[in-house]
């Protein structure tokens, strides 16, 4: 793979040469076409063994999706491609199936969650370079409830206020994700329908806050609902289901109407506690 910087900034296609920009990279990066067609991937023996990854890549790239809606209000402190980096973990995850056949391997994330322990939505900057307080978590599987302690902020000490904005928000969310099989047909990757996140009880986002002055302690309740169709018997959470607990910052300034906004790529998040 070629890259290019400070010669041209073409993106696009050009004979048998792509070009393109990646978020995360400042060079643009340049790819030669090629290789089998379609039809040949599909059906001819020698790619038997592309055929069987790329029906496993599928589920990796399903889950991977799964993974990020289970936070998804955390989806703009993003600063780099952080679904490709949450396929590569579940594709981690996936070989670690050694009973299944190549081409058929679950995704038991349940059994593999701390993998995704400490996963970080930005780059940048980390979580704990921004927001310098001991944060205390926990998960209560039995209930279904999560709490999130933040001591008071004195901001001139303990907030990284790097852009240099005037407020600031704490994002938090407690999602779940279900181990992903394949489907009886051996033909597909599915999931049991559980919510992965409730709108009402599983987000939580503060009003927007002054970078300056020191801000009040918080503590933040988070439910994940235990219903029916995802407990055992005795009203337990089921056992392939994974409990993602996900903290953020956010950075604004006033916009349009006089209304404060967030600032793109100026906040930090990460997963905190899995369960």
């Amino acid at each position: 793979m070629a890259q290019i910087k400070n010669f041209m900034q073409t993106t696009g296609s050009m004979a048998n040469v792509s070009m393109y920009t990646l978020q995360g990279h400042d060079k643009i990066i340049i790819r030669i076409k090629g290789g089998p067609n379609k039809y040949q991937i599909k059906t001819k023996p020698q790619f038997e063994q592309v055929r069987r990854n790329n029906a496993e890549w599928k589920g990796c790239t399903r889950m991977g999706s799964q993974i990020r809606g289970a936070f998804r209000v955390m989806n703009s402190l993003e600063d780099y491609p952080v679904s490709g980096a949450l396929n590569a973990i579940c594709k981690q995850i996936q070989k670690m199936d050694t009973e299944s056949e190549h081409g058929k391997r679950a995704l038991l994330l349940s059994k593999h969650k701390e993998m995704l322990l400490g996963f970080s939505f930005s780059r940048k900057q980390v979580l704990e370079s921004v927001l310098r307080v001991p944060i205390e978590s926990t998960i209560d599987r039995a209930s279904g409830k999560a709490q999130i302690t933040i001591p008071a902020v004195n901001t001139a000490l303990y907030l990284y206020n790097f852009q240099k904005l005037p407020y600031f928000r704490i994002k938090a969310c407690l999602g779940g994700v279900c181990d992903m099989h394949i489907n009886e047909n051996g033909k597909d990757f599915e999931h049991a329908p559980y919510n992965y996140c409730d709108r009402n009880k599983g987000i939580f986002e503060s009003e927007w806050l002054p970078t300056s002055g020191t801000q009040p302690a918080m503590q933040i309740l988070l439910e994940y609902p235990i219903e029916e169709e995802n407990s055992t018997a005795d009203g337990q959470l089921t056992d392939d289901t994974t409990l993602i607990l996900t903290l953020g910052i956010e950075f604004g300034k006033i916009g349009y109407g006089n209304i404060t906004e967030p600032v793109k790529y100026a906040g930090a998040g990460k997963v905190i506690r899995v369960g």
